[in-house]
């Protein structure tokens, strides 16, 4: 979908100081046989900080940089995947109340580690629907130190291309149809259903304490239906590739303009260069475009990578004005997200210069 006037006036973040991969070894917390394999450093670990409050963070960080005032926005959408607080309450409505305040609509998106990039697609559309619409905000934030997960081996022994371990943060979009620092050319979503089977528990669906009570096991989840459908499982591979890779180049000729011309790519965070290049080679895009020394030092942010890498290549000045940025992301359902944004101008939070700049955190 080819994007008119749509811009990224603000962006924040709260990304906690990460813990080092090699100490959690040491502590016995992280298999040592992963930690050489997958070649994370670290992850980021927010301690006792729930979620909303780091989103708050994120959001009025997002909004001081974005020139809105809080009354221009018409809309809050916040992203998660983990736990945000008690059963039965609303955590966008606490960060409504702690950023802009008011009455506007306030909603949360379940949509894997898409949350932030499908987030942005539902903003847009809500900002085209209707007069007087100026801006939107969109969160996103998990802290995954809880009991029942596990950051360092949630998905120990799975065939995923990147040895996932999670890390905590939160990042936040002031999305305007006036100005900003950059403009959104185009962007796609879409679903592959008919795997939703590899991330659900084998067993009934009902009732919920079956899954709730126990650890979140991802690993397990998957091995298990790559034991039960092994055909299946390879397939489901090749078809999330393709899809991706589609999903991508058809975004980027929407935007009109070519693989080329894409100077960086943000992704799910990963360790290693093989699932980087898994992603990007395919779309005719050099792996070394994409955010690897940033994202091996955080851990995968649940919805965070993207902007939080978005943020760190415009603070340190390694896009500028014309550059364009390809957000390509796959979560579970499966779901499928894209988005092509062209920097339009330096905004005055930027901080490094390009000849000081070095692809590390």
């Amino acid at each position: 979908m080819r994007v008119e006037n749509l811009h990224l006036a603000g962006l924040g973040s709260y990304v906690p100081e990460p813990f080092p991969a090699a100490r959690a070894v040491a502590e016995g917390r992280y298999d040592e046989e992963d930690w050489k394999n997958s070649g994370w450093s670290g992850a980021a670990v927010a301690g006792n900080i729930s979620a909303p409050e780091m989103a708050v963070v994120a959001a009025n960080e997002a909004l001081a940089r974005s020139g809105h005032a809080a009354d221009d926005i018409s809309l809050l959408l916040h992203a998660s995947v983990g736990d945000q607080g008690p059963d039965g309450w609303s955590p966008h409505h606490y960060i409504l109340r702690n950023t802009v305040g008011g009455s506007i609509p306030a909603m949360e998106v379940r949509q894997g580690c898409n949350g932030v990039l499908a987030s942005m697609e539902l903003a847009h559309g809500y900002l085209s629907g209707g007069p007087g619409r100026v801006a939107a905000l969109v969160t996103g934030a998990d802290n995954f130190g809880v009991a029942r997960f596990d950051r360092w081996r949630y998905s120990s022994g799975t065939n995923t291309n990147r040895g996932s371990i999670i890390g905590d943060a939160a990042s936040a979009v002031v999305l305007s149809n006036r100005d900003g620092f950059a403009r959104v050319k185009a962007m796609n979503s879409a679903s592959l259903p008919e795997l939703e089977e590899m991330n659900r528990p084998d067993g009934p669906l009902f009732p919920p304490a079956l899954t709730f009570d126990r650890p979140v096991d991802v690993a397990a989840r998957m091995t298990g239906f790559t034991r039960r459908f092994p055909a299946a499982a390879a397939a489901a591979k090749r078809s999330l590739s393709d899809a991706r890779t589609e999903l991508a180049l058809r975004t980027i000729a929407e935007a009109g303009i070519a693989p080329a011309d894409i100077v960086r790519s943000t992704h799910v965070f990963s360790g290693g260069e093989g699932y980087i290049r898994s992603v990007l080679q395919p779309i005719g895009i050099d792996p070394a475009r994409g955010m690897l020394e940033l994202g091996r030092g955080l851990g995968h942010l649940s919805v965070s990578d993207h902007l939080v890498a978005l943020a760190h290549l415009v603070r340190t000045l390694h896009v500028g004005p014309g550059d364009h940025v390809l957000m390509i992301s796959n979560g579970v359902g499966v779901s499928l997200a894209a988005a092509v944004v062209e920097i339009t101008a330096v905004p005055a939070w930027a901080t490094g210069t390009p000849e000081a700049y070095k692809e590390t955190v």
